[in-house]
């Protein structure tokens, strides 16, 4: 089933996110990197892409469409990396503020 998004309003404004997760966006990196592992991201976005531009389907049959589809691919995939990052780099910082704040409780 396809989902676009065809009311003006919404279409700089999340969709999906439900109110924690606006108050807290950091929650949904940590679901989806608990899912997935960012190789597992890089196969499945190539996945993805070799079967659009190697099927039968009409929906990439121009060479605009199918370089379009690379362009998405390639800002999807700085995307979750860069995701990957935030996130690693996040729980770093809290794995590192939980022994201050015990060190520092300790003493």
């Amino acid at each position: 089933m396809r989902t676009l998004n065809r009311n003006p309003e919404w279409h700089c404004q999340p969709l999906r996110l439900n109110d924690e997760e606006r108050q807290h966006p950091e929650s949904v990196l940590d679901d989806f990197f608990s899912c997935f592992h960012l190789q597992d991201m890089r196969e499945i976005l190539w996945d993805w892409l070799v079967a659009a531009l190697s099927g039968e389907s009409g929906v990439y049959n121009s060479g605009f469409a199918r370089s379009n589809l690379i362009f998405v691919y390639e800002k999807l995939e700085l995307l979750v990396e860069a995701a990957h990052l935030m996130h690693k780099r996040r729980k770093k910082r809290m794995k590192k503020e939980r022994r201050r704040f015990r060190s520092g409780r300790a003493a």
